[in-house]
């Protein structure tokens, strides 16, 4: 496809200019030392006057556009001249700038994308252009790594194009203008084709001149927007040069890296600037200043700027969609009952009946469009935006806010009303994902189950209490405030509770939402788990971790039967260390199990290779120069003759000496192991044995994923395993007369149809229980899965054979009888019970163990066959006779041989397809992921989940062993009652919140939108918690130093603590 051509050549210097001079005057400092007052006031009249000034230029020449009229029939819309000092101009300029980022044009470089013909879509998320000439998409659910770069430049994209159908086209023509359609889309003006539209606009703007903006819009268009947007962008290009700053690190002779040696350039435009004025600071001081951990050499600095690419900002919930932050954790009781009274008082008495009727939720959903209540059930994210953002949701929000003393954001409705609505479905201070409105998400009858699988189930139960209505859109408000994991997009269908790869999973997305709450609901599983794999980069989120691994793990532990389900939903710290130890050791197994199955196996022509380069380490076997003494044929390399079998020295010569000595040479083969081939019989039996430990414990891991009745079932029952094979269709020689009736003898297949007809990729499992009862379970290890069959053999099963053969439909008949062939024996042992504090779980259980046994011997049986594969054939046995037709056959039969080989060979993508890596729970990240991982020193195939916890891991100085229990008594997160503890040790402890503010002084006199760390007063658990806080309007609020935004109640009592300082 062709690039369009109708774009003209990138914008001339003016708009730049403005952007880097910053005539945004919202921030202006005068250089004059004399009558300051009276000379800014000045200067605001002369900007003010210059400004309207250019704007009525603006809106002059866009009117003689408008009233001209040839923009209708024009390819592209035509440029209305700007004033540079014009408000559609300064904004421009900001955009320009966006797009001109070191960010954004290092990521586009990366992906290819051409720069000179982009359309930004800001409604969507999105960026069109074209990458090696064939158009391209970008969305925020990528892996490309666009959601991580785009926060800014889609903040200020939405001032041109906020509207769902508007887009930016960028660049623009180059000539001081901007595009009509984008003035229009700034200033909201009518749709410019609808012929009565612009008549009467025409009119309006003739009788008054100039553009107006609703106050909706005041705000979002103003000077102090503009300034904070500006301020993004110089945070933002400080971001990108600490990242580029650490990638460059190498260590030095002592391998440690000097980070004071290493100067980082500030943006002017930043926040950073305002608390260091300085052109260049160093790494150090800015890892400082920035509140990081100092890595101590390049594989730790490489570790930090990968975790640093993460954005998480720009997945918080926003003001039009994205789901709601949950604020009710920290409301007291008395603010609980307050916000009950009024909602009571607003929904009033319903004289209506069922489920629900009455509710607050019930009575908001009466104000959705009756389109948007009849798919609610199957679009409750869509739905839960427009219900929490209707006109009198946000007036029923904003009374909330007002009663609770909420901070007032652009979002703190939103979250007031959410906090309510959650409230009235569960009531109560605490909300557990062990115990969410009477249902316990992480029962041991969800065991197995999938997400998608629980939520219906979590729903189905709602439904019951608040009707069919509301309730998918019910479970999600809870979710989102006790368990986000189960609302995080694109979740494979095939990741199950009590697999460690959703453990992992719901650890990573606790990490994101103690930093971003609400963030995880606008993420990918991909995204996610690729986050996971970057190390904390403060003491707080150490605590984090540590904070996030509990209940994911206790969660495991239950599932997996290593502790057992407590009523009230208590563990000790000793529960969740077993649970903790376990899970390493399972983990640890299938992390070697995954090694092992991507190790080729050795091949006689390595071995072989190798013993000659240890006795003749200067010459090159592989020289095809030897040849009998006594008869003449094409030369032979020695390598050839020593794999086909002992060499006799005297029996050969060389062709050529001065390349390969062999006269020289001859008289130290007997230091030579004599027969090569029996060495590789050995090494390939050893690693047939390690391969079928690998399939034992594939098996093991996936019999501990089933639902906790069948385990029970097959850990107390006989078990046999079978190969199932299909029938023989084909009929026999046919024979018929002119008299006589035609018949046809019995079938007689030939050896190789019957092994055709076996299902090598399955394994059918008969579960027969004490007292009779049988069931039957397919076992497919290249899919991951087992599968519970409708019947049993012997009696009518209905199996659908497809997966024993590789997935195939080639020679797949409906309906078509099997053979049932056992294979070994029938296994009658029994799970002995565990004393408690000793149990090691199904996966480790003594029946599981004898299962896996014999499941491993089966899916090694055929590696005869891949042996002669890895023995290879010389030209010697070239001329034996082979049949190389009939070994290729027989390698068709070992079970994922080509996914083995893709492995082999690095083929990411068709290992995934073919074997899948995911079948031992180890999940491979998005190609973003796997960029950055690289980038941090890691291989593409490494790029895998591994350890209880996500991390570099322990080669960079960080540790996967989290102590789970230390959170409970100190930490970021940690409650303190010793109020003298905290006049002693305060600060310390507030040294471990991420960010690099000061301690709050009790002497001290603070000004609007200072931020600070200290501690405020939890009444409800009689604590004091550590916490950031900004001073708003006379009061102090919690600050999220990711989002740069305060949220939720006052804080009570914040600072009284450091009054006992003083």
């Amino acid at each position: 496809m062709s690039i369009p051509t109708a774009y003209a050549p990138p914008m001339t210097a003016s708009f730049n200019s403005i952007a880097e001079r910053g005539e945004v005057h919202a921030n202006h400092a005068g250089s004059v030392v004399v009558d300051k007052s009276r000379m800014a006031t000045e200067t605001s009249k002369t900007h003010s006057t210059r400004r309207a000034e250019a704007d009525a230029e603006v809106a002059s020449s866009f009117v003689s556009l408008l009233r001209d009229g040839r923009y209708r029939t024009s390819i592209r819309p035509p440029d209305v001249q700007v004033p540079p000092h014009s408000t559609v101009a300064l904004w421009y300029a900001q955009l320009d700038s966006a797009f001109k980022s070191e960010v954004f044009s290092a990521w586009a470089k990366k992906q290819g994308l051409d720069t000179r013909y982009l359309t930004l879509i800001p409604a969507r998320g999105e960026i069109k252009g074209y990458v090696d000439g064939r158009p391209k998409t970008f969305y925020l659910s990528d892996d490309s790594g666009w959601a991580d770069v785009s926060r800014t430049l889609l903040a200020v994209g939405r001032v041109f194009a906020p509207e769902h159908g508007q887009a930016v086209r960028y660049p623009g023509s180059g000539q001081g203008g901007v595009s009509m359609t984008l003035v229009a889309q700034f200033y909201k003006e009518p749709d410019l084709f609808d012929g009565a539209q612009v008549s009467v606009r025409l009119k309006q703007l003739t009788d008054n001149p100039g553009f107006t903006l609703d106050e909706r819009h005041l705000s979002t268009h103003s000077d102090a927007a503009l300034a904070a947007h500006r301020q993004a962008l110089g945070d933002e290009a400080n971001r990108h040069s600490l990242l580029s700053a650490l990638s460059a690190l190498v260590d030095d002779a002592d391998g440690r890296i000097d980070l004071e040696q290493i100067n980082v350039p500030i943006d002017p435009r930043s926040a950073l600037f305002d608390r260091e004025p300085s052109k260049t600071v160093s790494l150090a001081r800015m890892l400082t200043l920035e509140g990081y951990k100092m890595p101590a050499n390049s594989a730790q600095a490489h570790a930090l700027a990968l975790a640093l690419s993460f954005d998480l900002a720009p997945r918080a919930p926003g003001v039009d969609e994205g789901g709601v932050r949950h604020i009710g954790q920290g409301l007291s009781s008395t603010s609980l009952r307050k916000m009950a009274k009024l909602v009571r008082a607003q929904t009033g008495p319903d004289t209506t009946s069922g489920p629900g009727a009455g509710s607050l939720l019930s009575r908001l959903i009466s104000h959705l469009p009756d389109n948007l209540r009849k798919a609610m059930a199957d679009y409750p994210a869509i739905a839960l935006d427009q219900l929490l953002r209707t006109p009198e949701a946000q007036r029923l929000g904003s009374l909330i806010q007002e009663v609770l003393k909420v901070i007032d954001t652009p979002t703190s409705a939103i979250e007031s009303l959410g906090a309510a609505l959650v409230q009235e479905l569960d009531p109560g201070l605490a909300k557990s994902r062990f115990n969410l409105a009477g249902y316990n998400l992480y029962g041991a009858d969800n065991a197995g189950a999938s997400s998608a699988d629980i939520v219906k189930r979590f729903t189905t139960h709602l439904a019951g209490r608040i009707g069919n209505e509301g309730a998918a859109v019910a479970a999600r408000l809870l979710l989102s405030a006790a368990a986000p994991e189960f609302l995080v997009k694109n979740i494979p269908p095939n990741l199950v509770y009590g697999s460690h790869t959703w453990t992992n999973f719901c650890i990573e997305v606790s990490r994101i939402e103690q930093q971003v709450p609400g963030a995880a609901a606008n993420m990918t599983f991909s995204q996610v788990m690729a986050f996971g794999n970057t190390p904390p980069v403060s003491i707080e989120g150490e605590d984090q971790l540590a904070f996030a691994a509990r209940d994911p793990i206790l969660a495991w532990g239950i599932a997996n039967r290593v502790i057992d389900a407590s009523p009230t939903q208590t563990y000790s710290d000793a529960q969740a260390e077993q649970a903790q130890q376990i899970l390493n050791k399972q983990q640890k197994e299938l992390r070697w199990a995954s090694n092992a199955m991507q190790t080729p196996p050795p091949t006689r022509r390595e071995l072989a290779l190798a013993e000659l380069k240890r006795v003749f380490p200067e010459v090159d076997p592989t020289l095809e120069v030897m040849q009998q003494t006594s008869v003449k044929h094409k030369p032979l390399s020695l390598l050839d003759i020593y794999m086909t079998g002992p060499i006799q020295p005297d029996y050969w010569m060389s062709t050529d000496e001065q390349r390969f000595p062999y006269e020289r040479l001859k008289s130290r083969l007997s230091e030579l192991t004599p027969d090569i081939n029996k060495v590789f019989a050995a090494k390939f039996q050893e690693y047939r044995k390690v391969q079928e430990t690998a399939w034992a414990i594939q098996f093991k891991y996936q019999l501990s994923l089933l639902p906790m009745a069948d385990r029970l079932r097959i850990g107390q029952s006989d078990v046999s395993f079978f190969e199932v094979s299909r029938a023989y269709t084909k009929n026999g020689p046919c024979t018929s007369g002119l008299f006589t009736p035609r018949e046809c003898l019995p079938p007689t297949p030939t050896a190789q149809e019957l092994e055709a007809l076996k299902g090598r990729h399955g394994l059918l499992m008969k579960v027969v229980e004490p007292d009779g009862s049988v069931s039957a379970y397919s076992y497919f290890p290249a899919e991951g899965k087992i599968v519970k069959e409708d019947g049993f053999p012997g009696r009518r099963i209905d199996l659908d054979d497809r997966s024993y053969f590789g997935g195939g439909s080639e020679g797949y008949i409906p309906g078509l009888p099997h053979a049932y062939a056992q294979y070994g024996v029938t296994d009658k042992t029994r799970d002995p019970p565990a004393p408690d504090g000793e149990k090691q779980g199904d996966y480790f259980s003594v029946k599981s163990g004898a299962l896996a046994h014999a499941a491993g011997g089966y899916f090694t049986k055929d590696y005869g066959a891949l042996q002669k594969e890895a023995a290879g054939v010389t030209e010697i046995e070239k001329g034996r006779a082979y049949d190389e037709k009939l070994k290729g056959f027989f390698l068709s039969l070992v079970p994922f041989y080509d996914g083995v080989q893709d492995a082999i060979k690095g083929d990411i993508g068709g290992a995934v397809f073919n074997l899948g890596f995911d079948i031992l729970g180890f999940v491979i990240p998005g190609a973003n992921a796997a960029r950055k991982a690289t980038k941090a020193g890691k291989g593409v195939l490494n790029v895998i989940k591994s350890g209880v916890v996500a991390g570099i891991g322990a080669s960079v100085g960080y540790t996967d062993s989290v102590d789970i229990a230390k959170n409970l008594n100190k930490g970021a997160r940690a409650g303190y009652r010793d109020v003298k503890y905290l006049a002693e040790q305060g600060h310390d402890v507030l040294s471990r919140l991420r960010g690099h503010y000061g301690s709050y002084d009790v002497t001290k006199i603070y000004k609007e939108g200072d931020v600070v760390k200290g501690f405020f007063y939890a009444a409800e658990n009689n604590v004091w918690q550590p916490a950031v806080a900004i001073f708003k309007k006379g009061a102090w609020y919690a600050y999220n130093v990711v989002t740069k935004t305060p949220f939720g109640v006052q804080l009570a009592q914040f600072g009284a603590v450091s009054s006992l300082h003083s």
